[in-house]
């Protein structure tokens, strides 16, 4: 288990937790517009407006995205922005506030490459630090494609169907939860 500090640092925009730069602060309490203050609050230095009491919680971006077969093959989309521009991931993107990650990832697999996806079941929950728009969790499912066209859209250039032994190579590969998730299905599992 990596250990975490709760140490407190300055209280400017460039404070550093976990490894991960934060950039957001609030100026003032959403709640009550009063001047927002730098406290120890349950167990971590946040942000609490000293009048009404509202507490600032970074959450976790989350994303989610599907490991989908069709014709023992799995679904590849060729990313065409940053990160990982010009590299092979799953569909996938961020969960909005209002739909499950079930619901996201399926979504996302649509607007992405133009296929319908079904979920099968739950391969993995990573968390993730190295992300220039903040720390995450990534929910992956297993699926299989059910129907529609390829076609790369959204952030997407290019959509590809991989056999077991042609998956790209690690360094082809955007994400480093992608890369673990493809190899154990190159091996054979999910």
């Amino acid at each position: 288990m990596q250990k975490q500090s709760t140490k407190p640092s300055n209280s400017n925009c460039d404070e550093k937790d976990h490894g991960v730069q934060f950039k957001f602060e609030y100026k003032y309490c959403p709640m009550c517009a009063t001047e927002m203050e730098w406290r120890h609050v349950f167990g971590a230095r946040r942000q609490q407006c000293p009048n009404c009491g509202w507490v600032h919680f970074r959450n976790l971006k989350v994303g989610a995205g599907v490991l989908a077969e069709r014709d023992g093959k799995v679904v590849l989309a060729r990313r065409g922005i940053n990160p990982g521009k010009d590299k092979w991931c799953f569909p996938s993107g961020f969960v909005e506030y209002n739909e499950s990650p079930e619901t996201g990832a399926v979504r996302e697999f649509k607007e992405e490459t133009g296929l319908d996806v079904e979920i099968t079941g739950l391969l993995d929950v990573v968390y993730y630090s190295a992300d220039f728009r903040g720390a995450g969790i990534m929910v992956l499912y297993g699926g299989k494609v059910v129907g529609g066209t390829p076609m790369p859209m959204d952030d997407v250039v290019e959509v590809g169907f991989f056999s077991r032994n042609e998956i790209p190579a690690g360094d082809e590969i955007a994400f480093e939860s992608n890369r673990i998730a493809l190899e154990k299905w190159r091996n054979g599992g999910k």
